[in-house]
Formats: structure tokens, C-alpha cells, sequence
């Protein structure tokens, strides 16, 4: 009798040990599905990773894990776990051809990625007014995308090596030239992911940096209040705190340690315009230009103002919206004036953007004292991702911009980026075999330190292509067929620098054997 008291008592132990368990899997569950469908999918592949440990094949984690990685980690591309889903979600999840349009784009297939979009919006399952247009978003972004990557714009672009970028955030680069010094905020202490502070790296020579050390006096940031300005005319590096409601503090270069003082208060009445953390200040310090949210927490909507100090009484205007041909419906953020302030640069999920937030740039007019319609700096510069914090050098031809992009370390990395001179090149393709000339077909250039970047030319009835690409390169060469889609690679080709002059170069390729 007592040993069948026993015996139930240890079943009904491990019936209520099983229900709790059951409980407390359906909470986490529950808490990664609110951030998954939030898209933080980072944080949401943290809770599905956990679940997975106590029940590996939890309702469809497995599946939901696979977006995650794809969607948050840059250097993730095997989709391979992903399709093995596709006979299964692809019936089950009205979402899964959403969720392949968007993981298409990360992978730059975009005629791919708007052929799942356009399969998502054409179900005949119910779907939210709201879920609709960020589909159709989505699909506007990819033809966008297709269209910029097909016609790239004549930039250089440079991912800063290992050390300078960290699987950590690096945001808000400044070149300081006087001391060949390169400032910019990571959140590197893993004791503390929210806190940013600044770092400091030497340029040694070429592409060599010294090791970035931290500016332990200058005080620490989070990720909303990350950016910083060094004004080239003083020297001064600008700061935004939240003191009084939104102030600018600065701090100025040193012969100490490390290099710069403690931020001093730049002026008192610049609380009065209701600054907010993502500012630009202009050379002579009466001009300051900021994103400000219009819109409310939950549904945030970043618009461009600006302040002007009055040269006679020192009060800063109340801030008003800076243009009409700026603000869009969507967001506008990190705002940078060229010296002449004639030429603003700003970043934006609005306007025609490729995917998440582009660097424009806008013309002021000084007959009409209006600014042009903001124009796409366009790929390389920018891609399917965000861009944001971009800022010129002395030169105005090259300068700094941080990137969450395909291929990148980490969070956001940092990219240098300068214009570059072109040459034209020209020639045959031809069938090797029997020397006819190749047709249907088009010729890719790619430069190998940057393969995501193309230079393309359909071939004519003749054979024959021609193009415009960049100076001083070296390029892997690939014919596509357009019937097929098959690909043959040829021999990489060099183009070396003209000096800025206008250069034609001759090159035929031989597709297969010699007759």
C-alpha cells in the first residue's frame, strides 16, 4: 500500500513538474514571438536558441530561427535550412513567402525577392491593411534596389578592417585631419551592450590603423544619443547630452593622454530650441541642423529642423522644419551640411530609397533660396540596409559612413568611401568553340575587393559590349546568359589608374576552346 502511495505520488509529481514546464516553454515562446514579429531579431533568436535547448522542436522554432539568423546575423547566408521549410510553411504560414522576399533582399535577389513578395500579396488569406504595405514597400524597394545596383555610382567604398570594426556597433565616425585621428563610438564593454563610448584610432599609413583606445573623459553615450562632430575650423568635438532638455557640450583637443579635455557647455541657450541627439553644427557655430521625432513613442516619425543663432542677440531661432522637399512621410536622420552650405546630406527610409535608411544629398538654390528634391547617392554607397552617419572630409570627396550591410563584421560597421575616376571600356565576346560571337547575353565587371558591386553591358546580335566602369581596379569578369541564367566566370582583368584622363580600353574575351 505505502509503495503504490509512493509510486502515484512521484506520477503526480512528474505530471505537475511536466505542466509547469509546459507553462514556462508557452511564456518564452510567447515572449520570442511578440519580438520576432516586432523584427528584433537579434533579441528574438536569443529566446528561440533558449527554448530550443529545453525542447528542441517546440511548436515551429526551428523555422523561426532560421529567419532570425538571416535576417540578423550579416554573415549568415546558408538558406538552404530555411527552403527545407518551404513544403511544410510555405501551406502553413501565410507569412513564409514575406519573410523569403524579405531574407532575398538581405541576399541581394532582387528580381527573386519581388517575385516571393508579390506571391505573399496575391494569397487569398487574410492580411492586415498594415502588413500589406510594408509588403508592397518592401517590393518598391526591391525594383529600387535592382535598378541603383544596375547602374552604380562612380564610388570607391572601403569596409575598415578588423579592430576599427568588431562584431560590437561602431557608429558616428569623424576624421579629425590635423591629427590623422579617426573618432567614433562602439559599445565594446560586453558588462555593458547599451553603453557607447568613444574611441580613437591613428592612420599609420595606408590601410593600417593603430589600436582604437577608449576617451575615457569625454563621457559615454547610448545607441540614441550616439553621434558626434569635430567642427574643422576650431577643432572642437561636439557632443549631445540630455542636460535641460537637450544640450550641446564640447571638448577640445590636447597635448594630455588622450588627446582631448572634459566637454564644456557650449552655450546656455541652446536648450531653448529643444535640441535632440542626432545634430550637425556647421563651421562657424550658428547654424545647427537635427532629427526630431513628429511623430509619438510607438510610432516614431524623424523629421529635420533647424536653429539659427542671431548674431546680435546670441538667442537661437525656435526651431523650424528645414525644407519641404526634405521631410518625407517616413524618417529623416543624421543630417551633414557641406562647408559652403550650399550641399546637405542626410539619411532617410523615405523618398527613393533602396531599403531601410539611404544617404541623399540636396542642393540649396540661391536664386530661388529652395533645395532640390533629394537625390539617392546610390550603390555602392548605399544598399538594401541602413546607412547612416555619413560625413565628408576636408577633400569633399571622400569621407566616412557606418553600415548594418550584407557582409559586414558585426552590428553597424564603419566604411570609408571617395569618388573615383572612370574609363570606358569596350569589345567582343566570343564563342571560342566556333567563333561566332556570344549574343542574349549579358557581361559582368565586379571588382574583387567588393564583389556585391557590378558593372554591367548587355552583348548585341555582334557580339559586341560596352560600358563605363571604374578606374584602378581589379575585376572577376562573368558572363550571364538571359535565357539560361547560366553563368561562366573568365579571366580576372586589371584596369589601372589614367591619372583623371579619358581612357578607352579594348578587351575581347574568348568564351571556352580555340577552334
Amino acid at each position: 500500500m505505502i509503495g503504490t502511495i509512493r509510486i502515484s505520488l512521484i506520477a503526480l509529481t512528474l505530471l505537475l513538474f511536466t505542466d509547469v514546464q509546459s507553462q514556462s516553454i508557452f511564456k518564452m515562446y510567447k515572449e520570442a514571438e511578440e519580438v520576432f514579429y516586432d523584427e528584433k531579431f537579434g533579441e528574438a533568436l536569443t529566446k528561440y536558441l533558449e527554448i530550443e535547448e529545453i525542447e528542441e522542436n517546440y511548436e515551429d522554432i526551428q523555422y523561426k530561427i532560421e529567419i532570425c539568423k538571416l535576417l540578423s546575423i550579416t554573415q549568415y547566408e546558408d538558406m538552404e535550412p530555411f527552403y527545407s521549410f518551404e513544403e511544410v510553411m510555405g501551406a502553413r504560414d501565410k507569412f513564409y513567402y514575406y519573410w523569403e522576399g524579405r531574407i532575398l533582399m538581405k541576399e541581394y535577389e532582387f528580381e527573386e525577392a519581388l517575385e516571393s513578395l508579390k506571391k505573399f500579396i496575391s494569397l487569398p488569406a487574410k492580411k492586415s491593411d498594415i502588413i500589406l504595405e510594408e509588403a508592397r514597400r518592401w517590393a518598391n524597394w526591391a525594383v529600387a534596389a535592382k535598378k541603383f545596383m544596375d547602374n552604380p555610382k562612380f564610388y570607391e567604398i572601403h569596409l575598415l578592417e578588423r579592430g576599427l570594426n568588431t562584431e560590437y556597433a561602431e557608429l558616428s565616425p569623424v576624421y579629425f585631419a590635423d591629427k590623422e585621428e579617426l573618432l567614433f563610438l562602439s559599445n565594446r564593454d560586453p558588462q555593458r551592450p547599451d553603453q557607447f563610448q568613444i574611441y580613437h584610432s591613428r592612420h599609420e599609413g595606408s590601410r593600417s590603423w593603430s589600436e582604437p583606445e577608449v576617451i575615457y573623459n569625454v563621457g559615454t553615450f547610448t545607441r540614441e544619443n550616439s553621434n558626434i562632430e569635430v567642427v574643422a575650423e576650431d577643432g572642437r568635438l561636439f557632443q549631445f547630452r540630455t542636460d535641460k532638455g537637450g544640450d550641446l557640450f564640447y571638448s577640445e583637443p590636447t597635448d594630455s593622454k588622450t588627446g582631448w579635455s572634459v566637454p564644456k557647455e557650449f552655450d546656455s541657450k541652446i536648450s531653448t530650441t529643444h535640441l535632440s541627439s542626432h545634430f550637425f553644427i556647421n563651421e562657424h557655430e550658428d547654424r545647427i541642423i537635427f532629427s526630431k521625432n513628429v511623430g509619438s513613442s510607438k510610432d516614431p516619425n524623424l523629421d529635420l529642423f533647424q536653429s539659427i543663432k542671431d548674431p546680435e542677440s546670441g538667442e537661437w531661432s525656435k526651431p523650424a522644419l528645414f525644407a519641404t522637399t526634405i521631410n518625407s512621410e517616413y524618417n529623416e536622420d543624421s543630417p551633414y551640411l557641406s562647408p559652403d552650405e550650399k550641399t546637405l546630406y542626410f539619411a532617410s527610409d523615405g523618398h527613393e530609397t533602396m531599403g531601410g535608411y539611404d544617404i541623399f544629398k540636396s542642393e540649396f538654390d540661391s536664386n530661388t533660396l529652395t533645395w532640390s528634391e533629394p537625390e539617392n547617392l546610390g550603390f555602392p554607397v548605399n544598399s538594401p540596409d541602413d546607412e547612416i552617419h555619413f560625413k565628408l572630409n576636408a577633400d569633399q570627396m571622400s569621407g566616412y559612413f557606418t553600415s548594418n550591410r550584407l557582409h559586414t563584421i558585426g552590428d553597424y560597421d564603419i566604411f570609408f568611401f571617395w569618388e573615383i575616376h572612370t574609363v570606358k571600356i569596350k569589345g567582343r565576346v566570343i564563342d571560342g568553340a566556333t567563333g561566332q560571337p556570344i549574343t542574349n547575353a549579358r557581361i559582368f565587371f565586379r571588382p574583387v575587393e567588393y564583389t556585391d558591386m557590378y558593372f554591367f553591358s548587355p552583348i548585341d546580335e555582334n557580339g559586341r559590349y560596352e560600358m563605363q566602369i571604374n578606374a584602378d581596379d581589379v575585376y572577376e569578369v562573368e558572363i550571364k546568359m538571359n535565357d539560361t541564367r547560366e553563368v561562366t566566370s573568365l579571366e580576372d582583368f586589371e584596369i589601372h589608374s589614367t591619372g583623371g584622363t579619358s581612357t578607352t580600353y579594348l578587351k575581347d574575351f574568348h568564351i571556352g576552346d580555340n577552334p
